[in-house]
């Protein structure tokens, strides 16, 4: 869908830029081919940490594909907050912290800081959290050397898609 959308985002060029809220839960999990689980049973828990890798990983090739459509691309992390989502898909972890995550507007901080700001401020295909750029990658967590996948990531994307293009 973004990529379909890059000659509407030309046109709002030199202001035109794509956020993609992703999330720390992408830090436990590196990018695979896998995206439906034919090689293990599925998690929904881990399924969303890799649809977030995803998410991050994209970012940076529509950064490289696109660089000189003056389209800005920025991923981030809106925190842990207090929504539904979390309290049905993590239980336990919303109980124990219950009254300690963000509220749905302090998650929505960063996204539209991204917005707002002059791009000159910004690195595009970065990936931001409280208005600050931040690291895709921690260390020991075996995600860093995952990201040179994304082009077999995109064309099983694109052929899971073609039938709805």
């Amino acid at each position: 869908m973004t990529e379909l959308m890059v000659p509407l985002l030309e046109e709002a060029s030199p202001d035109a830029r794509v956020i993609t809220v992703s999330s720390g839960g992408m830090y436990t999990s590196p990018l695979t081919k896998d995206l439906q689980y034919s090689e293990s049973n599925f998690n929904g828990v881990e399924q969303y940490a890799r649809n977030k890798r995803v998410q991050v990983a994209l970012t940076e090739k529509w950064t490289e594909t696109y660089k000189n459509k003056g389209i800005g691309f920025y991923s981030m992390h809106p925190g842990w907050a207090e929504t539904p989502g979390v309290a049905t898909s993590l239980p336990s972890f919303s109980k124990s912290f219950s009254g300690k995550l963000r509220t749905s507007e302090e998650g929505a901080d960063t996204v539209i800081w991204l917005a707002l700001q002059p791009k000159e401020k910004l690195v595009s295909g970065a990936f931001y959290f409280d208005r600050a750029e931040a690291p895709k990658h921690l260390t020991f967590a075996a995600t860093s050397d995952s990201h040179a996948m994304i082009n077999s990531v995109v064309d099983s994307l694109n052929s899971m898609a073609s039938p709805f293009v």
